[in-house]
């Protein structure tokens, strides 16, 4: 059993009043949550190649093909995405705007850091220690996005990326308590890659004993380990757990995913989920593979979730909502 709770309270983010309302950050600026709609939690939208190339890194830099799937993603009845890539690791914060902007499509970005082997040449963050990594992060939250900073318009992140490797030993704990500080300091939700979810009780605890509350957490691709009972612990704690199998052959969706889904909404845990493709293999792509492409996100994942589950409204939260949720930070009101 994890020796976790549930945390809450006024450590988590700014303070609500009445000049305050909860918006998500996107590249075009604040959003209401109710506005994301159907929404892929954990992708990859664009990532350019890297001045010295790391091995087997993703690449994704064919703007017009990237437009013309987020287009016919709109198309569909999808509004929104979350770019996973963080800075250094093919992060470009001035094409997702205007990927934005050309398609419709709601697109968050973030600040954070990938696995190192995405950072072959320098600098890097591994030269950070946690002061400094926190210091970057939340300079990314105030002042935009590095890369987009020379021009009148900076992108803002709108959640922290983090990735762990199987062991709390074996990860970055410079980067990590960097993340939670900011965090912490900011109200924004940490989206935590884990190696198929290995040792990922070590890693809640270890976060947990930082400050971090656990409803300000999402865990990607939790779903590799398809484990009933310690997914509804996890959820129990208050984490926010991300599926992304359904086009992985290699995981098996039909007998893992495909029924965990079932079973964790049946106990009660549909708010507990959110649903997403993890697109960084451009071989899953229409236009640049043979895969099912975003679209597939609304012509596959959510019309078999409207055919075997009878509540739209829970339908609703998988798709998008409990993503949105968590996304959300409490800024000054817009006055008019």
């Amino acid at each position: 059993m994890l020796s976790l709770r549930q945390q809450t309270g006024p450590t988590c983010g700014l303070r609500l009043n009445h000049d305050m309302e909860m918006k998500i950050v996107t590249v075009l600026g604040p959003l209401a949550p109710e506005d994301m709609g159907v929404t892929d939690a954990h992708n990859h939208l664009w990532i350019s190649p890297q001045t010295v190339p790391a091995d087997n890194a993703p690449v994704l830099d064919q703007e017009d093909r990237i437009l013309e799937e987020l287009q016919e993603f709109k198309s569909a009845g999808g509004r929104s995405q979350i770019d996973c890539q963080p800075s250094g690791a093919g992060r470009d914060g001035n094409r997702l705007r205007v990927l934005s902007q050309k398609s419709g499509v709601h697109i968050v970005a973030c600040t954070g850091f990938h696995l190192r082997e995405y950072y072959p040449g320098k600098p890097n963050p591994w030269s950070m220690d946690a002061d400094q990594a926190a210091e970057y992060f939340l300079s990314e939250i105030q002042e935009g996005l590095r890369e987009t900073r020379e021009g009148n318009q900076p992108v803002f992140p709108g959640f922290i990326k983090i990735a762990v490797r199987d062991t709390v030993e074996k990860s970055p704990l410079n980067l990590i308590d960097g993340a939670i500080f900011a965090s912490v300091e900011s109200g924004y939700a940490i989206e935590m890659h884990t190696e198929k979810g290995i040792g990922v009780v070590d890693f809640l605890e270890h976060i947990s004993r930082r400050g971090l509350p656990l409803n300000n957490l999402v865990i990607c691709h939790i779903d590799k380990r398809p484990d009933p009972g310690l997914h509804k612990e996890l959820a129990q704690a208050g984490c926010l757990l991300e599926y992304d199998t359904f086009f992985r052959p290699k995981y098996h969706p039909e007998k893992n995913v495909w029924k965990l889904i079932p079973e964790m909404v049946r106990d009660g845990y549909d708010r507990s989920i959110a649903l997403a493709t993890d697109l960084a293999d451009k071989g899953l792509w229409k236009t640049m593979g043979d895969g099912p492409g975003l679209v597939g996100f609304v012509g596959q994942v959510k019309e078999r979730l409207e055919s075997e589950i009878s509540d739209p409204s829970i339908v609703s939260d998988l798709m998008g909502r409990n993503i949105a949720k968590r996304f959300a930070i409490s800024i000054p009101e817009t006055k008019s």
